[in-house]
């Protein structure tokens, strides 16, 4: 009887496709998406509005328990109608999930919850908004003082076998100029997208990367990561191609990226967005100076560059009398 209770019998056309696109979900997660009401403030005025993205949403997370399913939709309804009721603009993951609305959401909304409260919202969008936009996002500081750490050795090993195991050459390229240039120099997705064989250059005993766009740079390479990054235009004779081959879709040209990490699964899923917070953090971890890392970065303010430094090491303030009382060194 208690399996009968969450078969799901029949579902509304609108959404048949989305179904279709995620065979893995179980149909009791299907029917608590599609039987979700919100409570209030969401009026069902607007929650016939978001209603349909706030599912789509789910469904890309391809939640597999109770708990999760429920916690998603719950979360994400009201943060989409917050949203669209704030912007009136077509919603989708890469002008939703946006740091700035977040942060003014959890600000507006959730000021007068519990710092744990404020910490699961928090992580719970901006996981999304990672996952599904590979947006540069931060959460809150955990409660209990625990910044999320760097990929570990074993994690980053798990890539690199991943990338060589790939079946064919152009996937196996597309692996490492992605964990070259996101894990090496900490480059974002559209940068990677835009990158091309003519922009990596090797002085020595240095590779280096030519950042195109907005932010223009010059980013030397982490040793660790550098081989295999040379890997990926090794026997290339067009020096103009892109590094990174995919669909260029026109709304949004790094989602190429997103697609061949959806269709070539890894065991550690090596996201640009956290390869390039490690390579943060990793720099920041060993003292390089902020001005240097907001230069190599292509970060534009000083303010965004302080939000990594809450997920660094902690120091003790010991280790550094001697430059506080500016002794001999």
């Amino acid at each position: 009887m208690e399996k009968q209770k969450h078969q799901l019998t029949d579902i509304p056309t609108e959404y048949e496709e989305v179904r279709a696109k995620h065979p893995h979900i179980p149909d009791f997660a299907w029917s608590i998406m599609l039987r979700y009401t919100p409570q209030k403030p969401v009026t069902p005025a607007v929650w016939e509005v978001v209603r349909p993205f706030t599912i789509s949403t789910a469904a890309e997370m391809e939640p597999g328990t109770y708990d999760v399913t429920r916690r998603l939709m719950t979360t994400t309804a009201h943060f989409h109608a917050w949203v669209w009721a704030g912007t009136g603009a077509q919603l989708d993951v890469f002008s939703t999930y946006t740091q700035d609305n977040i942060d003014r959401y959890l600000h507006s909304e959730h000021k007068r919850k519990s710092a744990d409260h404020r910490w699961g919202v928090s992580r719970q969008l901006v996981k999304i908004g990672r996952e599904l936009a590979d947006a540069d996002l931060l959460a809150l500081p955990a409660p209990d003082g625990k910044p999320r750490p760097p990929f570990t050795t074993k994690e980053i090993a798990s890539m690199h076998s991943w990338a060589n195991s790939l079946s064919t050459s152009l996937k196996r390229r597309n692996a490492w100029a992605l964990l070259g240039l996101a894990g090496g120099a900490g480059l974002t997705t559209t940068e990677i997208a835009d990158a091309r064989v003519s922009d990596i250059h090797r002085d020595g005993t240095v590779v280096f990367v030519d950042v195109r766009g907005a932010n223009a740079r010059r980013v030397p390479v982490r040793n660790s990561w550098a081989r295999v990054l040379l890997r990926s235009v090794e026997g290339r004779e067009r020096t103009d191609e892109l590094l990174f081959h995919g669909h260029r879709f026109a709304e949004y040209p790094p989602r190429a990226i997103q697609t061949f990490l959806t269709e070539n699964r890894a065991s550690v899923r090596p996201t640009p967005m956290r390869l390039r917070n490690s390579w943060l953090l990793h720099h920041i971890n060993n003292n390089v100076p902020p001005q240097i890392l907001r230069e190599v970065s292509g970060i534009v303010d000083y303010q965004t560059l302080m939000r990594y430094y809450a997920h660094a090491e902690r120091r003790s303030v010991a280790d550094y009398y001697d430059l506080l009382t500016g002794a001999p060194l």
